[in-house]
């Protein structure tokens, strides 16, 4: 297997893949999970058979195929996608960045400094699935998806514009493609960018002029959000899927790649809750998931199961609080800072999350892992997350607020505080973690709606800003600046709370205002500090996760710095060769 690696990421490497408790069902397999501590990235290896067809659960639906977009931005898109989507490249358990060996024949290269400039070069062969070579247009395309700029795409809703809107110009000559970026440019992860992501020529197709018609350019995103994928550049093409239901692969012959593909079909499928992905699992139905939860239940079950392997960890999200700065009470933030200090975190992990991982800790960074060398707790001296009632009742006589005789908390203007509460219905730690907020700002005074949340809405609900509060992870890997503007920035469709703070956008374009890696991860700390100031986010853990692998599989492991979780190696899957 050829692969490009670069250098670990300092920030991360350091917790590649720790695991809190890891085992064997009833019967051990020839492979199996229990090396990956000391060998992340080469556990449950083994000689792959030629042929064979595999199903993989998932625990989470979507209601778009178009990842560029805030809607289709969320880990279930990037997993159900994964067999085919242009990732400029994938980290790996150990924190190594593999170049997507499919598209790019070497790393990236920074060819100048000021301004900076990269080129990528095209691997020989690589296309769309439909023997079209990925072009020059395709990286334009994708950077006007991105821009946020109504000039290039007027109605496109990105989830992230801070490479978009800061591209010059593309040009291209043979396989190279050069990416020019503007003077305020100087991302210290300049070479992790996402350059790709829909093939133009099928734009064109589709009678979309998107090079001379922004209005166009944003209908072809609409177009490719509602459309099930015809094209590919990965290892495996959909033959056929239905939005939040399943996604059928079969091999890609037009792949560009180096690994030999085994596989003759995968199938991802969604299921209902987690107990139903384990029964599934012990019934012979899946062959393996890498759900973004995990209880002590189904730990239980796992450790009773013939023929499986499984692995606990802490994952690639991170769960926390959102409050909606739009709201007419949240808009205070003594409010919200009263809120957030009334909220007991302690409490929540202990009732959420201690029963499947025992030394799981608080996150008390937004950017920053707690094994990261950068990480800071900025959290704990503010009380946010303490559960300090009377702390918070003080916070809010210092802003005027008031009790009824009932003891209900009135605004400095005499009105009652009512909020909702929405979660993922089916996210058991989402609906106890809803439950314990509810409690603890009873007293407070504040009568909190639990509201849930169907999984295939999320996007959506999260896009509409339809909650006041809400309990959700972020998918996060190794990387920190575009994470900040993406979360927080004002004009960010991720911004999903819709604050709005001149200062923190200061410090956020600071962040992308370095090629020097320590000093943009300083960078991101004061950052960091400021969203605590204004009570917008409260980090809870990086959450859980479990990997589960029928004996029969091989090259399957977890990968806590993807997104894509086990299915990062898609390629290199196989049935056992017996």
């Amino acid at each position: 297997m050829k692969r490009h690696h670069m250098a670990a990421v300092a920030a991360s490497a350091c917790t590649a893949l720790v695991l809190a408790g890891c085992g064997q069902g009833g019967e051990a397999s020839a492979a199996g999970l229990d090396d990956c501590l000391t060998d992340p990235t080469g556990c449950n290896a083994g000689e792959r058979g030629d042929g064979g067809e595999i199903t993989w659960a998932l625990d989470g639906s979507w209601g778009s195929w178009n990842q560029n977009t805030s809607e289709g931005n969320n880990a279930y898109v990037s997993v159900a996608l994964v067999g085919m989507w242009p990732y400029t490249g994938q980290f790996d358990p150990a924190g190594d960045f593999i170049v997507n060996e499919g598209l790019f024949a070497a790393e990236p290269e920074l060819v100048s400094e000021d301004p900076v400039t990269v080129e990528y070069t095209l691997k020989s062969g690589a296309n769309w699935g439909d023997g079209t070579d990925v072009t020059v247009d395709d990286f334009i395309y994708h950077w006007y998806a991105t821009s946020g700029n109504a000039d290039l795409c007027d109605g496109c809703d990105p989830a992230n514009t801070t490479r978009g809107s800061q591209v010059e110009s593309i040009t291209g000559e043979g396989s190279t493609v050069t990416v020019t970026y503007g003077e305020d440019y100087h991302s210290a992860e300049w070479q992790y960018e996402e350059v790709l992501s829909q093939p133009s020529h099928i734009a064109e197709d589709q009678g979309f002029d998107w090079q001379n018609d922004p209005k166009a350019m944003a209908a072809a995103e609409d177009y490719f959000a509602e459309t099930v994928p015809t094209w590919s550049t990965g290892p495996f093409t959909i033959e056929q899927a239905v939005p939040g239901d399943y996604v059928i692969y079969v091999r890609n012959d037009d792949w560009a790649g180096d690994t030999e593909v085994t596989l003759d079909k995968i199938t991802f499928r969604v299921f209902d809750g987690l107990d139903n992905i384990v029964t599934a699992l012990r019934n012979g139905e899946i062959d393996g998931a890498s759900p973004f939860s995990v209880t002590s239940e189904a730990i239980t079950q796992l450790e009773g199961a013939d023929g499986t392997s499984y692995a606990v960890a802490g994952g690639p999200s991170w769960e926390h609080i959102d409050l909606n700065t739009h709201n007419e009470f949240l808009s205070d933030p003594a409010l919200r800072r009263a809120v957030l200090t009334a909220i007991d975190l302690e409490n929540i992990i202990e009732r959420t999350y201690a029963f499947v991982q025992s030394d799981i800790e608080r996150k008390n960074n937004h950017l920053f892992r707690n094994g990261s060398e950068y990480y800071a707790d900025y959290l704990s001296a503010t009380g946010q997350g303490s559960g300090d009632i009377e702390m918070a009742r003080g916070d809010l006589e210092e802003a005027g607020y008031e009790w009824d005789s009932d003891g209900s908390l009135l605004t400095p203007g005499g009105e009652q505080v009512t909020l909702n509460f929405r979660y993922s219905e089916s996210k058991e730690n989402r609906k106890i973690t809803g439950e314990l907020t509810q409690a603890t700002l009873a007293d407070l005074g504040i009568d909190v709606e639990m509201r849930a949340i169907p999984d295939a809405d999320l996007g959506s609900v999260l896009a509409e800003a339809d909650f006041d509060m809400i309990s959700y992870g972020w998918s996060s890997d190794p990387l920190f600046v575009g994470s900040a503007s993406q979360y927080w920035a004002s004009d960010s469709g991720s911004n999903f709370g819709g604050l709005e703070d001149d200062e923190l956008d200061a410090l956020i374009a600071d962040i992308n205002g370095t090629l020097d890696y320590e000093e943009a991860a300083d960078r991101a700390n004061l950052a960091v500090q400021r969203v605590i100031e204004d009570a917008y986010v409260l980090p809870i853990v990086d959450t859980p996760v479990v990997v589960m692998v029928s004996d029969r599989l091989v090259n399957v492991r977890d990968n806590w710095a993807s997104q894509q979780r086990a299915a990062y190696n898609i390629a290199e899957w196989g049935i056992v060769d017996e």
